[in-house]
Order: C-alpha cells, then structure tokens, then sequence
C-alpha cells in the first residue's frame, strides 16, 4: 500500500450515459507509480493499468578509516580492469582545500601514484547497490595508533581526541556539510577500518579491544547512527611480537562477535 491518484477522464462515455469529465480515484498506489486508462466503447469498460514504479535510490556515504592499509600503496599503474575506470558514479570526497566530490579513480592512496581499497569498495558497493548513489570520505595516516592518536575526545567539544580523530571529524564533517548544502537527503550506510598494526608494534595489544569498543560507540554517537554498520579487517600476524598481533587479532575479532552490526574479515 502507498499513497492515491485522481486520474480525470473527458468527454466520458458509459452505459449508463455521457459525461463531460470523470474522475476515478485509485488508491493503494506504490509511490512512483503511473496509471493508465482506457476505454472499450463496443463492451463499455474500463482497462486500468499500472506502470512499473520508478524507484528511486538513496545516497548512501560510506566512511573510510585507519592507517597504511587504508591509505593504500598499491600502484595505481597495476590496476586491472574494470577498477582502472573513472567511476562516474561512485563519489569520492577529495581533501583539497575546502573540499570537493570528485568521481573516484585511482590515484587517492598514499600518493597519487598509488590506490587504497577505495576503488574496489566503491565498485563493489555499486554493484550490490545500483540505484543508489555511493559516497565514500576516506582518512587514513600510515603508522598511525588507536590508543593515543585516533582516540575520542569529549563528545561535546571533541576536546582531548586524538590528533587524526580530531581531523577526520573535520574533514567527514566538510563533506556531510557539502551534501547538506547541495539538498541531498543522505544516510551513513556504514564505516570501514582497517587498523592495529601499530598498536600491536607498539606494545599497545591489551588495550586494544576497549579502545576499539569506545571508538565504534564513539563513531555512532557522533554520526547519529545507533547500529552504524562497521567493517574491519582483522590485522596479518606480523606487526611487533607474535603476541601483541595475537592481542590485537583476537580483539578485533572478539568485538565483532559480541557487537551487533559489527563484522570483521580476514587479510591474512
């Protein structure tokens, strides 16, 4: 069920005799749909028929997060088709100066030589969500911790937050700013992280599931979005001793599974 049209008909012929208009109401449409009508003068009925509704898609944002894995250091000129196109329909949020959308390509990983996990996400995304129109915001600083630099700060103010926290507030705040101003009636559709190794290079691996916990809770307070979908990629077994991995590893796996609308994925 959905919402109702009026469909008015001139010079109406029936039966019963002859109108100069009539209106026929038709309820319980879907929105988007379209009515048609038409009229049988030998059997003096009516054929109504309904067009496919036009759906429309949502614009969903994606946030992207962490360090070099997120940054990327692929080169760009090893990209394989279909990844090596421009992506005219997938949006990228590019961090010059004030800010701009751009179409996503390769080319945004840690240097312009280089691409981060962005253009297959994106393009994947795409073709699970057709009709939608896919936002991505990536910030990500190679080498960079959860426990010091990417920690949250005081809801309110964001006083006291990690010094790259700090900055991709800023910047996601920019490009939700942008699509605001633009009239675009947007969701957060989801977060991807891919962080821990210097954690675990760090010696930090015990403190790594609460700071984790406290930054996904963090994420969805300050997007508004209780049961924010949020994606990790559980970290290879070889930054800093076997046991700081092994910390962070189980951690992150530990907080998916507890954790609704939580997932990790193996990068083993």
């Amino acid at each position: 069920a959905g919402g109702e049209g009026t469909i008015t008909l001139a010079n109406f012929v029936s039966s019963s005799g002859s109108f100069d208009a009539a209106n026929i109401a038709i309820t319980g449409l879907e929105e988007g749909h379209a009515g048609n009508i038409t009229y049988d003068a030998t059997a003096m009925y009516l054929t109504v028929t309904l067009d496919s509704p036009t759906t429309k898609g949502r614009a969903r944002v994606f946030l992207m997060a962490g360090q070099s894995n997120m940054n990327g250091l692929a080169p760009a000129a090893d990209v394989v088709p279909p990844y090596d196109a421009v992506q005219g329909n997938v949006a990228f949020w590019k961090k010059n100066g004030a800010g701009s959308w751009v179409d996503l390509a390769p080319g945004y990983g840690t240097r312009v030589e280089h691409i981060g996990p962005e253009v297959s996400f994106g393009y994947t995304l795409k073709q699970a969500l057709p009709i939608d129109q896919i936002y991505l915001i990536k910030f990500a600083v190679n080498g960079s911790n959860l426990y010091e630099q990417w920690k949250p700060g005081n809801l309110a103010t964001n006083a006291g937050a990690g010094v790259w926290h700090a900055l991709f507030m800023d910047i996601a705040n920019a490009a939700l700013a942008n699509l605001d101003a633009s009239g675009i009636d947007y969701e957060i559709s989801g977060m991807l992280w891919l962080q821990g190794e210097s954690d675990a290079a760090d010696s930090k691996g015990a403190l790594y599931e609460n700071n984790l916990r406290n930054f996904i809770a963090d994420m969805r307070t300050r997007f508004d979005s209780p049961n924010l979908p949020f994606y990790m990629g559980r970290v290879r077994d070889h930054y800093g001793t076997a046991a700081q991995s092994a910390l962070v590893r189980t951690a992150q796996v530990a907080v998916a599974d507890s954790t609704d609308y939580v997932e990790w994925f193996d990068t083993d």
